[in-house]
C-alpha cells in the first residue's frame, strides 16, 4: 500500500472488504493538448508539463501518496521535461506508457502503431531504468489490434476503456464486463483495469472534469460508484494542477479551458485535495501493478472477451484527453 493511514485506517487493521483505488496521472503537457485540437505549439518549452509535474510531486509527497503516471516517449528524451520524470521514479512512483508521441491509435495503421507501442516502452525503460508494464492510449482511443498488440509486446495491463456502449460496440464485448478488471486478449494474461463507470452521468467524474463544471460532480460520482465495490481509477491530468499558461500562448476560449488555463494553481491544489481526501476515506490506495497482483489474488477471473476476434479498425470515440 503507498498511501498513509486514513481516517478509517490504521497499519494493519484496515478491513480487506475496503476496495482499492489507483491514482494515475496523464502526462499530458500544452505540446500534447494542442497537437491534439489541431492547434500549432512551437515553444521550445512545456509551462504546463513542468508546472504540473512540479505540483504534483509536491502534492503527492504532502500526502504520502504514490501514483502511476503515464509518460510519453517523447517527453522522457525532452531534456527539460525527463529531470521531473527521473524525480517520479526516485519517489517510488510507478511509469507506464502513454505512446511515443501522443497519436490516436485509432487513426494510424499497424506499422505506426507497433512503433507507438513497442518503441514508447523500449525508451521508457532504457531512459529510466525501471521495468514498463502499463498503457494508456492517448484519448482513451483504443482498438482491439491495438489490445492485440500490447499483449504481443508483453505489456501487463491497459487502462484505457470507459463501460460505455460506444466502447462495448468498437471492442465487440458487453459493457458490463467492461465495467470491471478483466482480459481483454485472448491467451493472454494482460489485464484491462478500466476507467470508472460513470453512468448516469453523461462525463467521467474525474477531476479534471469537477474543476470545470462543479465539485458536485466527483463527489455524486464518488458516493454512486463507492456502492458497487469494484476498484476505482482516480484519473487526474497535469492541468489539474498546472499554473495557467501565459495569455500570449493561449488560442481563444478552447485553449483556457483545455489547459485549465481559467483557475489559479493554488486553486486547483485546494479542490484537489478535497478529492483525494474523499478517495482516501472510502478506498486503499495502491500502485496500479500492486492493485492488480491482489485481483488476480482475489478474484475469478473474467471470461476472456476476445474469443472471436472482430475486424481491426472499429473506432472508440468516447472518451478524450
Amino acid at each position: 500500500m503507498s498511501s498513509s493511514p486514513g481516517p478509517l485506517e490504521s497499519s494493519g487493521s484496515r478491513p480487506a472488504a475496503v476496495p482499492t483505488a489507483t491514482v494515475h496521472v496523464d502526462l499530458d503537457g500544452a505540446q500534447d493538448i494542442f497537437e491534439g485540437h489541431g492547434w500549432d505549439y512551437s515553444h521550445s518549452d512545456d509551462p504546463v508539463f513542468e508546472t504540473g509535474m512540479r505540483h504534483f510531486l509536491d502534492f503527492f509527497a504532502s500526502n504520502r501518496v504514490t501514483a502511476t503516471f503515464f509518460v510519453t516517449g517523447r517527453s522522457v528524451r525532452d531534456k527539460r521535461k525527463r529531470p521531473l520524470i527521473e524525480e517520479a521514479v526516485r519517489a517510488g512512483h510507478e511509469i507506464a506508457s502513454h505512446s511515443l508521441t501522443h497519436r490516436y491509435l485509432t487513426r494510424i495503421d499497424t506499422t505506426a502503431k507497433r512503433q507507438e507501442l513497442g518503441e514508447s516502452r523500449d525508451v521508457l525503460e532504457q531512459a529510466l531504468g525501471v521495468p514498463v508494464v502499463g498503457f494508456r492510449a492517448p484519448g482513451y482511443r483504443i482498438d482491439r489490434e491495438s489490445l492485440e498488440l500490447l499483449a504481443e509486446f508483453g505489456y501487463a495491463w491497459d487502462s484505457s476503456v470507459f463501460p460505455t456502449a460506444k466502447y462495448a460496440a468498437a471492442l465487440e464485448t458487453p459493457v458490463d464486463v467492461l465495467a470491471a478488471p478483466h482480459e481483454p486478449v485472448a491467451g493472454s494474461p494482460m489485464v484491462e483495469w478500466p476507467m470508472p463507470d460513470h453512468r448516469p452521468f453523461p462525463l467521467p467524474f474525474n477531476p479534471s472534469y469537477a474543476l470545470i463544471l462543479g465539485d458536485w460532480l466527483f463527489r455524486r460520482g464518488i458516493k454512486r460508484y463507492r456502492a458497487n465495490g469494484r476498484p476505482l481509477t482516480l484519473l487526474f491530468h497535469l492541468i489539474d494542477l498546472a499554473a495557467p499558461l501565459p495569455s500570449g500562448r493561449l488560442r481563444g476560449l478552447s485553449s483556457r479551458i483545455f489547459t485549465l488555463s481559467t483557475l489559479a494553481a493554488e486553486s486547483k491544489r485546494v479542490r484537489c485535495q478535497a478529492m483525494l481526501e474523499l478517495v482516501k476515506a472510502q478506498y486503499r490506495i495502491m500502485l496500479t501493478g500492486q492493485a492488480i497482483a491482489e485481483w488476480r489474488r482475489n478474484a475469478i477471473p473474467a471470461t476472456s472477451t476476445a474469443q472471436s476476434r472482430p475486424a481491426h479498425g472499429a473506432e472508440a470515440r468516447a472518451g478524450g484527453g
